[in-house]
């Protein structure tokens, strides 16, 4: 992560400012300081499109024919770089795809048991289903409730109603 484009000098500038951070700190830092670029480009790119265009209204805006608000072309660039190396390493890296059928096939096994035993969903939640009207309305909340879960959370609630022999 810390040789990609933009992320490099931020890091690098942290290792001199910070010599001794532990990894953690460093790679926070890092991060902070890469926000920051990336804040202050837009802000750059939005204040020289609005000068350029000087509009009077939000009429001039709307039909401008460009956007006012980006980033600009090499931190664009930047970005997809960035991207790229993202999905590569990180959203599509093989364990991430093993976890998320995982996690997929944890939540169809979920719904149907919340569905049918209320009862298991916490305390907060079993308010708004003895609230709830009707079929549709319970099934909002408990997807609710299970769009709310982390993939870890998911888990370990499968496994521990799995434990409880709930499942």
């Amino acid at each position: 992560m810390a040789e990609l484009p933009l992320l490099k000098g931020c890091f690098a500038t942290v290792d001199v400012l910070y010599p001794s951070l532990n990894y953690y700190r460093r790679r926070h830092e890092a991060l902070r300081r890469f926000f920051g670029v990336l804040v202050e480009d837009v802000i750059a790119v939005a204040q020289e499109n609005l000068s350029q265009l000087a509009p009077q209204n939000v009429i001039d805006i709307r039909y401008a024919g460009r956007p006012m608000v980006r980033f600009s072309d090499p931190v664009w660039a930047h970005l997809k770089t960035i991207r790229a190396f993202l999905f590569k390493r990180m959203y599509r890296a093989p364990a991430v795809v093993t976890m998320r059928h995982e996690v997929t096939d944890v939540v169809r096994s979920l719904f149907p048991l919340f569905m049918k035993r209320t009862n298991l969903l916490p305390k907060q939640w079993r308010k708004d289903v003895s609230a709830a009207t009707d079929k549709v309305a319970l099934a909002r909340i408990v997807a609710d409730y299970i769009a709310g879960m982390t993939d870890r959370f998911a888990l370990q609630e499968h496994k521990r109603l799995s434990e409880n022999g709930e499942i």
